[in-house]
């Protein structure tokens, strides 16, 4: 792995662009590595930083993912002119809040970072996205996200006064502290911040939003972490307000599988790229949300390595289609075909990008719906194995579409015929090789 990471860093190095970019490109892969060494070498699975910061294997991977993304993202700005300096500031910045976010042991800190990563976000979205739709696209992400989870802030300051402790860990202990917080409104508040921002089926219609008018670096951060804050406080959640969930489990479940299936159908009558992306994005994560919602042990296992996989894949996937509205300057399906004329030596790493987003064998994503569909059928077996059976079929279906129809058929007159960057195949190296790495480490997922 250690020749890998360094031929990676020479590749970068032998790249014709700003050395800034190549210095945070190659700070990133070796954190990355240093995390991950630091993990498998760790006797204990838990680390503590101090009284209000700490981790476990939920949290370091998740750092690893945002900490993998981001050098991706800086990547990503080699043809970037304007406002450089401006950009790599919010890219630090937003790795912070991250990084705080997922080590906080704090109920009330954990709720600031997951709140004030917005900001970041909402102005690369308003900045720098692609129409002038944007700004509506970022009102939508902030309204979604301030108003449903204001609710949220009241009730963590309630449990305060009740409990004089925020410490997820003393909740997680003992669990007849939170035994009573099992009607149907301290649900809907404590779990509504979280169902959204994941997102569930219902309040989803952000996200095609603000995937549409993001930036190719605002896409992959939405699609790989921000998404991931969702899946990460449900995680931590469902431990401590296990009573709750156990009373409004069969709920969740069937609301997101019937509304992945919705969505994968929504998906393939989709006619612009990200899109269709951003819906399939949707799809995976209402099928990881249904795993997660079994409450059992193989549950939260699949889910959090689909949190992973999808991460890599989905961001890879924006990255791509972003390179195809460079040269069509259209996002429409009908105006990007025929690009293995264009360009064949990234076919294949959209080929396995399709491909892992709908699972396909040997990747990590493929180990993960194995998981998820497994837990789901243990559920109730006569009632979703149609519903999982059509949603793997519809899966496949509008990936296979999305690799078809954009490399095939006659180019669109408008196209330009601009090969590849190095570093646009080396980004789409770099999301589709861990896909396949982890999966040769799975031990360390349990």
């Amino acid at each position: 792995m250690m020749k890998v990471l360094l031929l990676f860093v020479f590749l970068i190095l032998m790249i014709n662009f700003n050395l800034i970019i190549v210095f945070y490109v190659s700070l990133c892969l070796i954190i990355s590595l240093v995390c991950i060494v630091t993990y498998i070498f760790n006797s204990n699975n838990y680390v503590g930083l101090s009284v209000y910061f700490g981790g476990d294997k939920y949290s370091i991977f998740m750092i690893l993912l945002s900490i993998w993304i981001l050098g991706l993202m800086y990547l990503s700005l080699v043809d970037e002119q304007g406002f450089l300096g401006v950009k790599m500031f919010m890219f630090n910045l937003i790795l912070l809040i991250l990084i705080l976010f997922f080590s906080s042991l704090n109920f009330m800190l954990m709720y600031f970072f997951f709140e004030i990563s917005l900001i970041p976000t909402f102005f690369i979205v308003l900045f720098w996205g692609n129409n002038m739709e944007r700004l509506e696209a970022g009102f939508y992400l902030m309204m979604y996200m301030m108003f449903i989870s204001f609710p949220l802030l009241v009730y963590i300051m309630k449990m305060y006064k009740v409990n004089m402790t925020l410490d997820m860990s003393i909740f997680v202990l003992d669990i007849n502290i939170l035994s009573k917080i099992s009607g149907a409104w301290d649900f809907m508040i404590i779990f509504s911040a979280f169902f959204i921002k994941l997102p569930i089926y219902l309040f989803h219609m952000w996200l095609p939003k603000a995937h549409v008018e993001a930036p190719v670096y605002g896409s992959m951060l939405l699609a790989a972490i921000l998404l991931k804050l969702g899946g990460y406080g449900l995680l931590r959640l469902i431990v401590m307000f296990v009573s709750s969930c156990v009373k409004y489990s069969n709920l969740i479940v069937s609301l997101s599988i019937v509304g992945a299936l919705y969505v994968s159908l929504l998906s393939l009558v989709q006619v612009d790229m990200k899109s269709l992306v951003a819906y399939s994005s949707v799809v995976h994560m209402n099928f990881m949300l249904a795993s997660m919602f079994s409450l059992l042990k193989l549950g939260f296992v699949g889910s959090f390595i689909l949190m992973i996989s999808h991460g890599l894949c989905s961001s890879g996937l924006f990255f791509m289609v972003t390179l195809f509205y460079k040269r069509s300057f259209s996002r429409l399906i009908v105006f990007n075909k025929g690009y293995i004329n264009i360009l064949p030596s990234l076919m294949i790493w959209w080929f396995l990008l399709c491909s892992a987003n709908f699972s396909f064998p040997f990747s990590l994503n493929f180990l993960s719906e194995i998981l998820v569909i497994m837990v789901v059928l243990s559920w109730s077996f006569v009632g979703m194995i149609l519903c999982v059976g059509m949603l793997s079929f519809f899966s496949g279906a509008y990936s296979l579409y999305l690799f078809s129809i954009i490399m095939h058929g006659d180019n669109f007159k408008g196209q330009v015929s601009e090969g590849p960057l190095v570093s646009d195949i080396l980004n789409s190296i770099l999301h589709f090789y861990p896909l396949l790495l982890l999966l040769l480490s799975l031990h360390i997922f349990v």
